[in-house]
């Protein structure tokens, strides 16, 4: 299939460039006779013209200007040469003495225009022509010659000038011109021009320019004759010269004006048309059936090339027409192997069958490439081969992500940036505005309007945005703390987290506050329950004691449970002592260096003989050296006791408790972890969380002894010490972690 695919495109390939070869080959041939035509139509148009006295071409007035000029300051010059006399005695008429200021504005005006002639003469031939023995000249031509009036001697000038004639002012100063020859322009054309110069007074204009008053006139030369020669490709034309290097302007308009009613255009399009039935033939799927794809070639997105084709192909249809006028080189290029052809008839023909195949290429490509769209549709042919299709997705997301900007500034970092690519942007549309002169004003009212909407469209956003910050902050203050902010709040979007972490503060300053409360009710409840049970079983006692029919052995029972219960009233009253001091952070700590391990013993051996009786098994898990921690000994002693305590209490009786010391590391330093493990005599249904807390106990039902103010002493003497303790509950697996760090 590919081979099939292969041997398509080589041979659809090989159709399209021969075709373009013919086709350019029959389309020059052609040249001739439209060249015929059109030169026969310009001949009769410039007869015509000429027997009523019009112009084939514009003249180049500033030309005319500059030989009338030219003219005043010879005639200056020729005065001058007589006399010792001024600008001003020469062509200032006023009766009276003539006014020094007036007088010298007059120089500069001549200095100026001498400056101006002598630039000109470069590229000018004149005589000033007093008689045929009497005359001086700027060239060895004989240029006076003009003036006798002899045709013969007038012929040998019209190989060396194109164009001669003699400007004469008579003894009243009237202009005339005589004697002329013009290659580009008709005699007529520029007498006329010559008089209409004339009539503009320039020297008047420049007296008036110069301040000089109204009250002086001009004088013009009298009795005075210039003849005036242009030389032949000096550069100086009268004609308005074209910048494209035609003769003149209105000679290239005629010639395209002839070279399409000749049939010149009539060609052209016939030859488009040609090209056009070429693609369709090398890109039809008829005709190759699937050997023609219709996908975009690579990465190549040549729509706009395509059509930036096309309007070059019609931009070329008066270069078309002007290259028919090759047809002097074509004709001699035909010749190509005769002898005496010159070598640049040869390149000028090779260039214009060059050009054609060029148009023809050009436009043949760009067919090529817009053919696809009678396969694909409009809109996916616009999809797959547009380049500016591609662009405007990424100018898209540009934008998008430049308003999400401006909409959500973080006012809490620095906006530069996003200040500079809003600059930048206005910089650019300012920019494209100024550089389209007057329109630009039109472009600037629409760019103003739509900054108009733009900045309003974003003011009444920030607007909602704020009465959407409003109602959330109202909200809060209504006490709805746990409504989240879901609004999307544009600029005051750095608010929402804020506003969160105020409502989490609140909320978290709420719930501590219910929480003392609750804590308070349990307090007043709990130790008025753990201070009734003692001092009722004292008053019980001390009844009992008041008896005197008891026996001595009934009355020493009677004390032995009286001295327990204080004693049990007066551990309740410490454990309160510590917990205020814990709370008011009044806690007095005594460092110095203590042996973990040794203390953990220590504590243990006074319960050894209470846990013996529950069967509980001690499982020890220490490390061989000291572990040194500088704590306070007593607090620390209390620490572990109330630890063991809690476990004497808690502990399912037969089972084995772990106590266990390791050093490890952290990202802040050496730590030390003395964590104590047993199991749960009962469901260990409580929040690790709140067990630390004071008067929090494991047994809810309170069946055992205790005060619940264990836990919360230790947590406290623990934090005191800048260590750290947390609860771990694993089913009935209750676990106490104590972590130090190492000095």
């Amino acid at each position: 299939m590919d081979t099939k695919l292969k041997n398509s495109r080589k041979k659809r390939i090989t159709i399209a460039v021969v075709g373009i070869i013919l086709l350019t080959i029959a389309t020059t041939a052609f040249y001739p006779m439209i060249y015929e035509e059109a030169a026969k139509r310009i001949a009769e148009q410039s007869k015509a013209e000429e027997q009523m006295g019009g112009s084939v071409n514009e003249v180049d007035e500033s030309i005319i200007e500059k030989l009338y000029r030219g003219c005043y300051v010879l005639y200056l010059e020729e005065q001058q040469k007589k006399s010792d006399v001024t600008a001003a005695e020469i062509y200032l008429n006023k009766s009276g003495i003539i006014d020094v200021a007036y007088a010298n504005a007059m120089g500069e005006i001549m200095d100026a225009w001498r400056s101006e002639f002598e630039e000109t003469c470069w590229e000018l031939d004149y005589c000033v022509y007093r008689s045929d023995t009497d005359y001086e000249k700027n060239t060895d031509k004989l240029l006076e010659d003009v003036a006798g009036g002899d045709g013969e001697e007038q012929d040998d000038l019209l190989d060396y000038y194109s164009d001669f004639f003699i400007v004469r002012f008579d003894e009243n100063g009237t202009l005339e011109i005589d004697s002329v020859y013009t290659s580009n322009i008709t005699p007529s054309t520029l007498i006329k021009n010559f008089q209409h110069v004339d009539r503009k007074e320039l020297l008047r204009v420049n007296m008036t320019d110069y301040g000089i008053p109204a009250d002086y006139t001009a004088n013009r030369p009298k009795n005075f004759t210039v003849i005036y020669g242009i030389p032949l490709d000096n550069g100086l034309e009268l004609a308005a010269v074209f910048d494209d290097g035609y003769s003149s302007y209105d000679a290239y308009l005629m010639w395209q004006r002839a070279c399409e009613g000749a049939g010149g255009f009539m060609l052209y399009f016939a030859g488009l048309t040609a090209v056009a039935m070429l693609v369709w033939i090398t890109r039809s799927r008829h005709i190759w059936k699937d050997g023609v794809s219709v996908e975009r070639p690579g990465n190549w997105y040549l729509m706009e090339a395509a059509a930036f084709g096309v309007c070059v192909t019609f931009s070329l249809a008066s270069n078309f027409l002007t290259s028919v006028s090759w047809y002097t080189y074509y004709e001699e290029g035909m010749n190509v192997f005769h002898q005496n052809v010159a070598m640049d008839a040869v390149e000028e023909f090779a260039g214009i069958l060059f050009f054609v195949a060029a148009m023809y290429v050009i436009w043949y490509l760009s067919l090529y490439f817009l053919y696809p769209v009678f396969s694909l549709g409009l809109r996916e042919y616009i999809r797959q081969y547009s380049f500016i299709y591609q662009i405007f997705p990424w100018l898209k997301s540009k934008w998008e992500l430049l308003k999400d900007e401006v909409c959500h500034i973080d006012f809490s970092q620095k906006s530069t940036k996003t200040i500079v690519k809003v600059v930048a942007l206005n910089f650019a549309l300012l920019a494209v505005c100024s550089i389209m002169w007057f329109y630009g004003i039109g472009a600037l009212l629409v760019y103003s309007v739509v900054l108009f909407f733009l900045i309003k469209k974003y003011y009444d956003k920030a607007g909602r945005d704020y009465q959407a910050l409003l109602r959330s902050v109202n909200r809060m203050a209504e006490g709805d703390l746990d409504t989240e902010i879901t609004e999307d709040l544009g600029i005051f979007e750095p608010f929402k987290t804020e506003l969160a972490k105020v409502r989490i503060g609140f909320k978290k300053a709420v719930d501590e506050e219910v929480k003392s409360q609750r804590m308070k009710a349990d307090l007043i409840t709990n130790v008025s329950h753990d201070l009734k049970t003692p001092l009722t079983a004292i008053t019980t006692y001390v009844e009992l004691l008041k008896k005197e029919d008891i026996s001595e052995e009934e009355r020493r029972s009677y004390i032995d449970t009286l001295d327990k219960k204080a004693v049990r009233l007066k551990v309740l009253i410490e454990d309160l002592f510590e917990v205020s001091k814990a709370t008011s952070n009044n806690i007095v700590l005594h460092p110095m260096e203590v042996d973990v391990c040794n203390l953990l013993k220590q504590v243990s051996i006074e319960h050894v003989e209470k846990f013996g009786e529950l069967g509980l098994e001690l499982r020890w898990n220490l490390p061989e050296e000291k572990v040194i921690l500088m704590l306070d000994n007593q607090k620390t002693f209390r620490i572990f006791e109330n630890l063991f305590n809690n476990i004497q209490k808690y502990a399912m009786p037969g089972s084995r408790v772990y106590v266990s010391v390791k050093k490890s590391a952290a990202e802040t330093g050496e730590t030390v972890e003395v964590i104590l493990k047993n199991m749960s005599a009962n469901e260990l249904n409580f929040d690790t969380e709140e067990i630390t807390e004071r008067f929090v106990r494991g047994d809810v039902s309170r069946n055992t002894e205790g005060s619940g103010l264990g836990l919360a002493i230790a947590r406290s003497f623990i934090e005191a010490q800048g260590g750290k303790f947390r609860i771990e509950v694993d089913g009935d697996l209750f676990k106490a972690v104590i972590v130090f760090k190492t000095v």
